[in-house]
């Protein structure tokens, strides 16, 4: 006797360690956690960075000057008059940039890269903002499926009494059909919300590269639902990537304005059977015979004008959806405002009433069905706004360029 309630107090202290254990290894989630893990692991942040040391890397390449040339060549003379013998010749030749021609020229590229690079940061910014909108999509869908649990419940408790009383002839056999069909219907409606926010739980965890196993999401940090945000400077990381271009156009002119822009050097050493030679050569390039450098200059204009007027209908357009979505953010924070009341004065009077009118024997069934269903759809109604809300929330912080503002 004494063997056996020690095991089952051995039992219990390794049951009791394994749930401990357990519930340690799950872990909590914050949408903090969730950016932080998801910056260090993101695969775009480090294409961006690979992608800028390789246009550094061919940047410099580029602009590194040209290398030495060697050339020689070796003859085997037989003049008619004197001995014979052999002759060679060894030379040396480069062409050498003048002035700061390199420095401008890399400068022209790096710049055009940098703004480009700033493109690279807006797509992060915008995968970030996603993120953050599907941690709140779950948030939401929990929310709704918690929601929805306590009502499956509490139709199932209800469905178990008119079963009770179905046996006591107190209902009809239609009655007790109905009831059964509307429980089905909740419970597979109920495994659907299970498996919407499960999806995006997973998704969330995989996109952040966060260990799946046992965690759960805090949905405690949500943003709280205004109908006016803060911006502060909108459009930051544009406008750089404009002066970068911008700047990049006018360097263009004036690396191409220069009088000569280049030498060829060279030297050569000659020796034949009598006599013995060095020279040296300077090769100029008459810049006046092409128009090169003069096509060039206007290209650089209108490639400054052409960045101008591009920048100015871009900000004219992104400023205009800036707008449209700040009066949609204050349209669904008020509507989302009327949605919940409205479920609320359901709830709290509507519902009452109906349960007791059905207890009472004053309603139908079908009737009593109606109203409940139209309690769940008012509920959805509240979740499906508050999810569109916050689209439009993060929507506007990426099309904006901005920093979120609790």
């Amino acid at each position: 006797m004494n063997n056996r309630k020690n095991l089952r107090q051995g039992m219990h202290i390794v049951l009791l360690f394994v749930f401990c254990t357990e519930f340690a290894a799950a872990s909590i989630y914050s949408l903090k956690d969730v950016i932080k893990t998801s910056r260090n692991n993101n695969t775009l942040q480090k294409a961006l960075k690979n992608k800028t040391l390789a246009q550094t890397s061919r940047n410099l390449a580029d602009t590194s000057g040209d290398p030495f040339e060697l050339s020689g060549t070796f003859t085997k003379a037989d003049p008619y008059i004197g001995e014979k013998g052999n002759e060679y010749m060894v030379g040396m030749s480069k062409k050498v940039m003048l002035g700061n021609v390199l420095e401008e020229q890399r400068a022209v590229t790096a710049l055009n890269n940098e703004a480009e690079q700033l493109e690279g940061v807006k797509n992060i910014f915008a995968y970030e903002n996603g993120l953050k909108n599907l941690y709140h999509s779950h948030c939401i869908e929990y929310e709704a499926y918690q929601a929805f649990q306590k009502n499956y419940h509490d139709f199932v408790t209800l469905y178990r009494k008119k079963k009770k009383a179905y046996l006591y002839q107190e209902i009809s056999k239609k009655e007790l059909l109905n009831l059964e069909i509307e429980k089905n219907r909740l419970y597979a409606k109920l495994q659907a919300l299970k498996m919407d926010q499960e999806i995006s739980r997973q998704s969330i965890l995989r996109l952040s590269a966060l260990s799946a196993t046992g965690a759960t999401l805090s949905c405690k940090d949500m943003y709280p639902i205004r109908s006016r945000v803060v911006l502060g400077e909108t459009l930051r990381l544009s406008k750089k990537a404009y002066e970068k271009r911008l700047h990049s156009a006018e360097t263009k002119f004036k690396r191409y304005s220069h009088a000569l822009e280049s030498v060829d050097l060279s030297m050569q050493y000659n020796q034949e059977i009598d006599v013995d030679k060095v020279g040296i050569g300077v090769s100029i390039p008459l810049t006046f015979s092409s128009k090169r450098s003069e096509h060039e200059r206007a290209a650089a204009l209108y490639e400054n004008s052409a960045v101008r007027f591009s920048f100015e209908q871009a900000m004219r357009e992104k400023q205009n959806v800036i707008m449209r979505l700040k009066a949609q953010l204050k349209n669904q924070a008020q509507l989302l405002k009327a949605v919940k009341q409205n479920h609320q004065d359901y709830v709290n009077k509507l519902l009452p009433l109906s349960k007791k009118s059905y207890a009472l024997g004053e309603t139908s069934v079908i009737e009593y069905l109606l109203t409940q269903q139209r309690s769940y759809q008012l509920q959805a109604e509240v979740y499906t706004t508050q999810k569109a809300y916050y689209e439009t929330l993060f929507t506007l912080y990426t099309v904006s360029e901005t920093k979120d503002k609790k």
